[in-house]
């Protein structure tokens, strides 16, 4: 499906739903009751606000609003009201520039041609068509000649009128989006037809719903079906006078609905199918891997007696077990060996050394130097766990590789915390970097040039937000107490919402680029950058990525490249995630800096996460 933009915002699928709180004329022609409505949108973070705007003598005829008694009842209701609640213009320009004070879009429907122009005045990014215009070809030519993006309600319009519309519409190559709509005031439930956002889903254009339903159900099941848009009334009172408020959603009301959509969306995901973290714990917990069933000579035609199926879900998978049956096994297994994907497709033969311009890595422990090193990096990450310092780890002879040291993230059953608040966490955490700080001392020699070590920040907490000043005041403190001679420390960029002992923490310091780029002006630190925890800062915060790489990149010392989902997948595989590498990636076209690809579980069969990722990654020249 197509996108439409509006001001700043995309709209359209895989993009946050775009909520538009339609005041209308429910501000009963008084200002100050239209900003207080304005100010409950704003309270209620939707993206938008709308109004309406009529030139009543370009709508109607003389008599009918001269001498409304000779209509009928409806007519003799709703002309006076709509005399009374018509603003002025310098009111528009006034609520306008309000709504832009608190972050809004101001949207408006023009009724007639005159008022079209007038907004075009305004300055209006967008325009909507209410339903009642669906079948005016003459307005929607004119305000598609403007060339701003038209959302277009669909309520009280045959399909032969929409189609003919959308012909229109595609004929003069403006951007609009299609809102379903039901225009009777309320609609029920059984009257809704929601089954309509599929069919309007033809048209290849971005779908709405605009109701007038009552409550917040139906707007919530409009946007799990897929209506990229979600147009509700707003109004302070129920019980206020004039025809929209009975259907209108109160403040606590629109609240609700804002935060359940937002559920909603993160829950509607994308088509593209990754394990989460706990996913992959699990599968490896409970899931079965094919092992050998006896020992194997290498150059054997692998049999189904040589296997069986065991967990955990470590090895090769048993829905390969037709792929591994019949090949030539090119290595020496033991009895309860893993099988691995190389068993079917032959060892990784790809050569990295000439595919990068920079200085790539790879991630390791110890148990798995040799795996990595055989991969032919330029730089060693070694990520630390705190059983790694009674390991006494030496490798034999002088690497080619440049080395990096991660310190551990945790101290037995706590968060290593250099902003921590409580002397003693502090204190032992600047105890623990400083070990790995004199272990990488010890491992220096075996390796290139200077080495790196890179540190969590911490401010982690579970349910408290915590000050920043007292923070960056203790991490300030910690940094003067390590003796950090002879290495470089890095302080890595932190994710919002970071997963640790089975539970979801709050990131507090740390994340945002403006107090990394403070923090390390001040104290002359350089940043592991991680761009999986850009990404999902930028996310949550609703930031450009590509500004906050902009704001840090001068302080990078190191890079972790990795794809992001959501506010919390960190370390996803790359173009698995949310991540615009071909946009993001150009940003780094100059840089000449060491790097790894971080994907989770990467180290996994002889780094086969690394290699897929690095793969990726040597089309971007780096």
């Amino acid at each position: 499906m197509k996108t439409i933009k509006i001001g700043d915002r995309v709209i359209g699928d895989d993009q946050p739903t775009y909520i538009i709180a339609e005041i209308g004329i429910n501000h009963n022609g008084d200002v100050k009751l239209a900003k207080e409505l304005i100010d409950v949108a704003a309270e209620a973070k939707v993206d938008a606000v709308k109004f309406q705007k009529r030139h009543l003598p370009s709508l109607y005829r003389e008599d009918v609003l001269t001498d409304t008694l000779k209509y009928e009842q409806n007519f003799q209701y709703m002309i006076p009201i709509l005399k009374e609640v018509e603003l002025a213009e310098e009111d528009f320009f006034d609520l306008k520039n309000y709504c832009t004070q608190k972050g809004l879009e101001f949207l408006c429907t023009p009724f007639d041609l005159s008022s079209v122009d007038f907004l075009m005045k305004l300055g209006v990014n967008a325009f909507k068509i209410a339903s009642a215009d669906l079948a005016n070809l003459e307005l929607l030519e004119y305000v598609a000649g403007k060339g701003k993006p038209m959302l277009v309600s669909t309520g009280m319009s045959y399909w032969e009128e929409i189609e003919k519309a959308v012909s229109l519409l595609k004929d003069k190559n403006v951007p609009f989006a299609l809102l379903h709509c039901r225009s009777v005031y309320p609609v029920w439930p059984r009257e809704v037809n929601l089954r309509m956002i599929n069919r309007l889903g033809r048209f290849g254009c971005p779908i709405g719903y605009s109701g007038h339903d009552i409550g917040i159900t139906i707007p919530l099941v409009a946007a799990s079906m897929g209506a990229c848009i979600i147009e509700k009334h707003i109004t302070l009172d129920r019980s206020m006078r004039g025809p929209d408020h009975k259907v209108s959603l109160e403040p606590y009301e629109l609240k609700r609905l804002v935060r359940d959509i937002r559920v909603a969306d993160q829950a509607m995901g994308k088509a593209k199918r990754f394990l989460l973290r706990g996913e992959v714990l699990n599968r490896e917990l409970f899931g079965k891997s094919l092992i050998a069933a006896t020992n194997i000579r290498a150059g054997s035609r692998i049999t189904r007696e040589m296997t069986k199926v065991l967990g955990p879900g470590k090895g090769l998978s048993p829905s390969r077990i037709g792929d591994l049956i019949g090949k030539v096994i090119h290595r020496d297994l033991r009895e309860g060996d893993y099988f691995l994907e190389e068993d079917i497709d032959g060892p990784c033969t790809l050569d990295f050394s000439n595919s990068f311009r920079s200085r790539w890595g790879l991630i390791s422990r110890f148990s798995d130097f040799q795996e990595m090193v055989a991969h032919g990096p330029r730089v060693i990450e070694f990520h630390l766990a705190e059983k790694d310092f009674h390991l006494g780890f030496k490798p034999n002879g002088s690497c080619p590789q440049e080395l990096i040291v991660h310190v551990p993230e945790y101290i037995g059953d706590r968060l290593l915390d250099l902003c921590s608040g409580n002397g003693e966490i502090r204190t032992e955490s600047v105890r623990m970097v400083q070990r790995a700080i004199d272990l990488t001392r010890i491992m220096a020699p075996h390796f290139q040039g200077n080495p790196k070590v890179i540190i969590h920040p911490g401010a982690m907490s579970l349910n408290t937000k915590l000050r920043k000043e007292p923070l960056r005041q203790s991490l300030s403190r910690s940094l003067e107490e390590i003796d950090g001679k002879g290495v470089e420390i890095l302080l890595e960029n932190l994710p919002p919402y970071p997963w640790y002992f089975g539970g979801q923490w709050k990131g507090n310091y740390f994340m945002d680029a403006d107090e990394i780029r403070s923090f390390c002006k001040e104290t002359g630190i350089r940043i592991c950058f991680d761009l999986s925890h850009a990404a999902l800062y930028c996310n949550a915060k609703e930031k450009d990525l590509t500004e906050f790489i902009h704001t840090v990149k001068p302080f990078i010392g190191h890079i972790h490249f990795s794809d992001a989902y959501g506010l919390d997948g960190e370390g996803v595989q790359i173009d698995e995630g949310d991540i615009d590498f071909a946009k993001i990636m150009p940003l780094f076209a100059d840089y000449q800096g060491t790097w790894v690809p971080e994907i989770w579980r990467g180290h996994l069969q002889n780094g086969k996460g690394f290699i897929e990722a690095l793969t990726k990654l040597r089309k971007y020249n780096l």
